[in-house]
């Protein structure tokens, strides 16, 4: 592609490019060492499962040129690499594509050497020669943050329900809901279901950011994935006892931890009351939960259902406190903004509309952010935007009315922290009256869900 000369010489023999078919299991050979749980742990041959399945031609989101490698040439053998998908996920209902790479390793024999930087720089080039506006990943503590992400969005985030603790039925009364596997028949459904999951509003508001995905995508969580690759979800739906749809469920394929069965997705259409579905719908999964297997877990006894639906969902309110046995705050998305200017001018129309919303209809002024090795200056004439340009504070000057560190702004775009959250935890994020007005019209807190769509 545009921007990439490759192959890239790294010396001692290293060479950095894109991977090809003929790499397949070389690549397989340095996940499945990298992710063992032990030095003298057999290689893991899920993931070595899972790395076909994202080489053989026939996932949605990247195929057998997607993997950003380093090759020992004088051994033959792949001791750096990171897949990369292309994901489209959208902002207040704006679509934007970003690359996002999962997995990632490098071969423990090579590390310190900046080769995971290596392969991180040519997913920027190819992702900047897409167009593409961001990139992501999820991954260990700290670390992406050296190459430019921030912890930006919601990850994860769960309740737990025990299953000892689900009401039982009353004796002799048929269950008024049931789950069966869903088939592609159920396709139209299961996509406006999602549709409705991903824009559920949090206080107010709908979900800012979520990952739309297509039908072919929804076929191949069905009819593509597998077990010994460990990917994905099955999708059951909810039905009547008169067979009528209702809704769905999406449980985790495999156990990664043996005491748990983990809930990524759970909707029903509207009218449908969530207190009346769940008591039927955890009994039916208590049932399952037994025969969904084992990832790489050790043995133990299963002992609860996770709901891992993110910091804030319709269930967890249905559950209440009396179901729910334990909980645990999201982590976060990694994401890299490399134009921030960029961004802010292709959002452009949900600013404006906030704006347009708010006590400060139709400003008209300046906004000097100092990011304190770059800046952005934002112009406003009656509401409207009509600039979004990178700016530096000149010297000796009092221009400046907001300052905030790159990363940290972050958070305040993608509306994981408001402006008061960032003020408090950081020192040198501050804002003057007007500014503070205009950043927490035009960022305010709000949640977002995107489901990993691996």
């Amino acid at each position: 592609m545009p921007g990439e000369t490759l192959p890239r010489d790294l010396g001692d023999g290293l060479v950095l490019r894109w991977s090809t078919a003929a790499d397949q299991e070389r690549i397989v050979d340095l996940f499945a060492h990298v992710f063992r749980r032990a030095a003298d742990e057999a290689p893991n041959q899920m993931i070595g499962a899972y790395i076909r399945q994202q080489m053989r031609g026939a996932h949605p989101l990247l195929g057998a040129n997607d993997i950003a490698l380093v090759e020992d040439t004088r051994h033959g053998i792949v001791v750096a690499a990171s897949s990369v998908m292309r994901q489209r996920w959208e902002y207040a209902g704006i679509p934007f594509t970003l690359s996002r790479a999962e997995p990632v390793a490098t071969h423990e024999d090579y590390r310190n050497r900046g080769l995971v930087r290596a392969t991180f720089d040519l997913m920027h080039t190819r992702s900047a020669a897409r167009g593409e506006l961001a990139q992501c990943v999820t991954g260990i503590e700290y670390f992406y943050r050296q190459f430019g992400y921030e912890y930006a969005l919601d990850l994860g985030g769960y309740r737990a329900v025990m299953l000892n603790m689900i009401p039982e039925a009353k004796e002799g009364e048929p269950e008024p809901f049931v789950l069966r596997d869903a088939t592609l028949d159920d396709l139209p459904q299961i996509r406006m279901l999602y549709e409705r999951e991903r824009s559920r509003p949090h206080a107010g508001l709908p979900v800012l950011v979520s990952a739309p995905f297509d039908a072919d995508h929804w076929r191949w969580t069905i009819t593509g994935q597998t077990v010994e690759a460990g990917e994905g979800w099955n999708t059951r739906m909810i039905d009547r006892a008169d067979g009528q749809t209702v809704g769905y469920v999406l449980t985790a394929r495999v156990r990664w931890q043996a005491e748990h069965v983990r809930i990524v997705g759970l909707m029903v259409e509207p009218g449908v009351p969530l207190p009346a579905v769940l008591p039927p719908v955890l009994r039916a999964l208590r049932v399952v939960a037994p025969s969904v297997p084992l990832g790489r877990s050790k043995p133990g006894e299963l002992r609860r259902l996770v709901f891992g639906l993110g910091a804030s969902h319709p269930v967890y309110d249905a559950l209440g406190r009396t179901l729910t046995a334990r909980s645990e705050m999201p982590y976060g998305w990694y994401v890299r903004v490399p134009d921030v200017p960029a961004f802010i001018r292709h959002i452009r129309p949900v600013l404006e509309r906030r704006l347009a919303g708010s006590f400060v209809a139709g400003y008209t002024g300046e906004l000097k952010l100092d990011f304190y090795r770059s800046g952005m200056r934002m112009v406003f004439e009656q509401g409207r935007i009509t600039a979004v340009e990178p700016w530096r504070p000149p010297l000796y000057s009092d221009e400046t009315s907001a300052g905030c560190p790159p990363l940290v702004f972050l958070q305040l775009l993608f509306g994981r922290r408001s402006l008061d959250e960032l003020r408090a935890w950081h020192d040198d994020v501050w804002a003057e009256d007007e500014p503070a007005m205009l950043l927490n019209t035009l960022f305010p807190k709000q949640l977002s869900w995107v489901l990993n769509l691996d």
